[in-house]
């Protein structure tokens, strides 16, 4: 009877293997965290500048004035005027800047808790509201005669994976927005008004 040799890898070649895997996993997970940083960056920046369209078209179809705020449990707006946890749109019928019963037309949430969203001093300065007027244009402040608004949304995670780590909202005199990426060296100050 012969006895075979049993094959296997050597003492050697096993830490080989163990190394260059964990060369491998080194290199792979500072990317997959930053591409799962832009994504929900782009998630969270993608559904405020929605609920901004969302807030001008149903202001133009409704003729009257709708209102997007911060909102922490999507009924009431929040009264706090510092980092929003969710926001809501709702059409201001009786105008007096409070969302009642039947006036919500959409909700949302920021998550995760990673995400920081925050606005500009003329968003923050009222209430954390921005108001669509019947003619679509976002207005500074309460009255027909008040003027357009100039403002930004920031959604910012702290940390420097990925490098941009804020995406703005910027709303433009007239209520059009876009997101602009920004390199904020990591950090999440409150954006500029313009």
């Amino acid at each position: 009877m012969q006895r075979k040799k049993i094959q296997g890898f050597t003492f050697v070649e096993l830490i080989v293997v163990v190394a260059v895997a964990a060369i491998l996993m080194g290199t792979a997970v500072p990317s997959f965290t930053s591409l799962m940083n832009s994504n929900r960056l782009a998630t969270q920046a993608n559904d405020l500048l929605g609920a901004i369209m969302i807030a001008r078209s149903e202001a133009i179809r409704l003729n009257r004035r709708v209102i997007l705020c911060s909102s922490d449990d999507g009924v009431n707006c929040a009264t706090a005027t510092s980092r929003w946890n969710g926001w809501l749109v709702f059409a201001d019928n009786d105008r007096d800047d409070v969302p009642d019963s039947g006036e919500v037309l959409r909700t949302g949430t920021i998550s995760p808790a990673t995400v920081m969203v925050q606005g500009s001093s003329r968003i923050s300065g009222q209430g954390n509201r921005i108001r669509m007027g019947a003619d679509g244009l976002v207005r500074a402040a309460t009255g027909s005669s008040a003027a357009l608004l100039q403002a930004r949304l920031s959604v910012c995670i702290v940390g420097t994976a990925p490098q941009q780590n804020t995406r703005e909202i910027r709303i433009g005199a007239g209520g059009q927005a876009q997101i602009v990426a920004v390199d904020n060296s990591g950090t999440c100050p409150v954006p500029s008004n313009a």
